[in-house]
């Protein structure tokens, strides 16, 4: 990771909801227009990488059978699971050492890949490609402005679609954007699985 498990935790120790996920209009919108970009109204297994305390999560969560969402702060976790969303479970977990096990209907990474390191981000990709199921879909957003990062939210975009793009080349990529964000969906396009 660029940023360590650590300076996470103490935010989310020091404040609940350290960007506000929970009562910002901007946020509201862009899960709203994130979650448009799927192309399914129902996935089955949905996996979110970089939970957080849970909101974007309770959103994918009604669009899927089950959802599991991982983040390295515990205290994230923990106020995640307080949400009680009864077809999710939260761990606490990082990538790409502790990648569940697949296939996965709808892969999420809101907001995320750019914390990691060039290793870690390439080995995280792959995982990603291996775990999608046939008729799946991958979202990923990310912010446009300054970051802590050495990689940009177009840059780890870019190089998500080209390694799915390569592993699964009949695909469809849907895309949305403002002047904070850009997100893309990849859909793959092959002997689905029913959701």
């Amino acid at each position: 990771m660029t940023r360590d498990a650590a300076s996470f935790e103490q935010l989310y120790r020091a404040r609940p909801d350290p960007w506000d996920y929970e009562t910002s209009a901007y946020e509201a919108e862009k899960y709203r227009r994130c979650l448009a970009l799927l192309p399914r109204a129902h996935y089955g297994r949905a996996l979110e990488i970089g939970c957080s305390i849970g909101v974007m999560s309770a959103l994918i969560a009604a669009r899927c059978d089950s959802l599991l969402g991982l983040d390295f702060a515990p205290t994230a976790v923990e106020r995640a699971q307080a949400r009680g969303v009864p077809n999710a479970r939260f761990r606490q977990a990082s990538v790409p050492e502790d990648w569940p096990g697949g296939p996965w209907n709808l892969i999420v990474f809101s907001e995320v890949l750019y914390y990691l390191s060039d290793d870690a981000l390439a080995q995280t990709i792959s995982l990603a490609a291996r775990s999608l199921a046939p008729g799946g879909a991958c979202l990923v957003a990310g912010y446009l402005g300054e970051t802590e990062t050495p990689l940009t939210a177009g840059e780890v975009e870019a190089s998500l679609l080209a390694e799915l793009s390569a592993a699964w080349p009949r695909h469809v990529v849907r895309r949305d954007r403002d002047d904070h964000w850009i997100a893309a969906s990849f859909e793959r396009l092959d002997q689905s699985a029913g959701r």
